[in-house]
């Protein structure tokens, strides 16, 4: 019974994180579906939902595994470490979406967790291949993203070049099927970073002897993360989906195709990507390959901007909370 006291915290911060990662990859699934017309809002989050809800239990526990054993030393972490690093992760999570910034709930867990065990533990207690394995795959994504989108735009017109307007319905229909698989990647990829921190604070809290994700820890994080899914896409998915240029079936298309291989072959390899620097970038990708001034580059910079500085600013915000938390005891 202690040691469920001690991780409800825990738990409960791993959950909030979880349901706004959920509120935050809602537009990245569904966004370019509906503003290319493929399918109403409404059909289309309850589809994302679906998919997020079933994704984490289909590919592996990979980039779970990376996170909770790889970056950091877990014989040192103690709830307290992952409930300030969690907390940070929150506010910088709540602060975006206040303002509608497209940032990413993956850059603001591993500048959290980064900060706050160097609070703790100190430079040591990093493990520096772990952080660049993380730090390589998130960096080398954004590329990917626009090239990949930039290719499979060339291709698909390529392939459509003696079709008459009809073509429009069937890259549509392609783009119902590659919503589900491209939610199924993300819901995987997301996930597995609450049940990163969650496994690592069941460890820390003499709940389980080895990292070893439970299977209820994987159903508890799909469902959390579905339900962010399902509350919240709403409310930033025109920030994604509009803001780059008009997006047509064409680049739907395109883009999904593109950020769908790229988030699950890093997922398979246990490289934890933001999904939304993919999504985005396969948008600006398709949206380049049509013509480069198609693109809103300023809304582009702003997002970037904030692409920066979310790792040190939760890396910060961490290290503040750990001490704030020492202040009382609770170390």
């Amino acid at each position: 019974m202690e040691a469920f006291i001690t991780v409800l915290p825990l738990l409960i911060l791993v959950a909030v994180q979880d349901v706004l990662t959920g509120i935050f990859g809602a537009p990245s699934i569904v966004a370019t579906m509906i503003a290319s017309r493929a399918m109403e809002p409404r059909r289309a989050i309850y589809l994302s939902t679906i998919a997020q809800l079933i994704g984490p239990l289909l590919f592996g526990v990979a980039v779970a595994s990376t996170i909770g054993s790889e970056v950091v030393d877990a014989d040192g972490v103690t709830p307290a470490v992952l409930n300030a690093a969690l907390a940070s992760t929150v506010f910088w999570m709540l602060f975006s979406w206040y303002f509608r910034i497209p940032s990413s709930s993956t850059h603001a867990l591993l500048g959290g967790l980064v900060g706050a065990v160097l609070a703790a533990l100190g430079p040591d207690a990093i493990h520096s291949a772990g952080l660049i394995k993380i730090l390589v795959s998130l960096t080398f994504t954004v590329p990917l993203g626009i090239i990949g989108g930039f290719i499979a735009t060339n291709l698909c017109y390529w392939l459509a070049r003696n079709a008459t307007p009809q073509v429009n319905e069937r890259f549509n229909q392609g783009q119902l099927l590659m919503s589900v698989l491209l939610g199924f990647v993300i819901g995987s990829n997301n996930a597995q970073s609450a049940m990163g921190m969650m496994t690592m604070g069941l460890v820390a809290a003499g709940m389980l002897p080895s990292f070893e994700v439970p299977l209820w820890v994987m159903i508890g994080s799909a469902a959390c993360l579905a339900l962010g899914n399902l509350i919240g896409g709403m409310r930033i998915m025109g920030s994604v989906g509009t803001k780059f240029f008009r997006i047509r079936p064409i680049h739907g298309f395109s883009a999904e195709l593109s950020s769908t291989a790229i988030i699950l072959i890093s997922s398979l390899l246990g490289g934890n990507v933001s999904t939304t620097h993919v999504t985005s970038m396969s948008i600006i990708g398709a949206g380049a390959a049509e013509r480069i001034s198609m693109v809103r580059w300023g809304f582009v910079r702003k997002v970037l901007m904030t692409w920066v500085f979310t790792i040190p600013a939760t890396a910060i915000c961490a290290a503040l909370v750990y001490k704030l938390l020492g202040l009382f005891g609770n170390v």
